[in-house]
């Protein structure tokens, strides 16, 4: 019962973050992650494979800036339409807007033909990732051996004491570790038709979890 309302309150918050506030959402992450939130959702480039890429949800569009300088056309997707408008006006403002279409949909009911991407980024997503249809979803775009790049549960290392609160304010979000969401992820994807592989992207003061889940086909369950 706790569980749920908690749970529950999570998503009001959340859901006013992202659309009612999503204006703070680059200054939140920066300061709860002690400016490594950026460097944190670019680990999922180097385990991108093809050239058809989505990232799901774009957010405020920094990673869409991240994947357009290193040579991709992303297509964003995001169900606030607040985080859309800020990703668009990042977006004009370096010229990428017609490389990089926003498009406003629901995980759970994407508009794209089956089997048309080569990868899909997710980084660090709310909710919709314990639902198994947004799960069945991806692995529906994904075109066969197509890869989702999940990652999350980003931590700082103990250096200090300001590291130590910090990481506090991230594990009110998750169950606490890197370890229980290595878990979760691992058994989400599988019940969805994937393969995975989990790897730690680290830094001098920093790490996060990188999920690499490969879509199996039909035949392969």
């Amino acid at each position: 019962m706790l569980r749920r309302l908690w749970r529950a309150s999570l998503c009001f918050v959340f859901h006013h973050f992202y659309n009612t506030f999503a204006f703070t959402y680059d200054a939140v992450s920066r300061i709860v992650s002690r400016g490594h939130w950026r460097v944190w959702t670019r680990a999922a480039i180097p385990y991108i494979k093809g050239e058809r890429v989505l990232e799901l949800p774009c957010g405020t569009g920094n990673l869409l800036l991240d994947l357009s300088a290193v040579g991709y056309a992303p297509i964003g997707v995001d169900l606030s339409p607040s985080m859309l408008e800020i990703a668009q006006g990042k977006l004009r403002r370096v010229g990428a807007m017609h490389a990089s279409p926003l498009i406003r949909a629901r995980a759970q009911a994407l508009p794209f033909a089956s089997a048309i991407f080569d990868s899909i980024t997710m980084t660090f997503p709310p909710g919709f990732v314990r639902e198994p249809n947004a799960l069945a979803e991806l692995h529906r775009i994904l075109r066969p051996h197509g890869r989702l790049i999940w990652v999350d549960a980003g931590v700082l290392l103990p250096i200090d004491v300001w590291s130590r609160v910090l990481n506090a304010a991230l594990n009110v979000t998750d169950d606490g570790s890197q370890a229980p969401f290595a878990e979760f992820a691992r058994a989400a994807l599988s019940q969805a038709n994937f393969e995975t592989d989990v790897q730690i992207a680290r830094d001098r003061t920093s790490q996060v979890v990188v999920v690499i889940a490969s879509k199996r086909s039909i035949d392969e369950s």
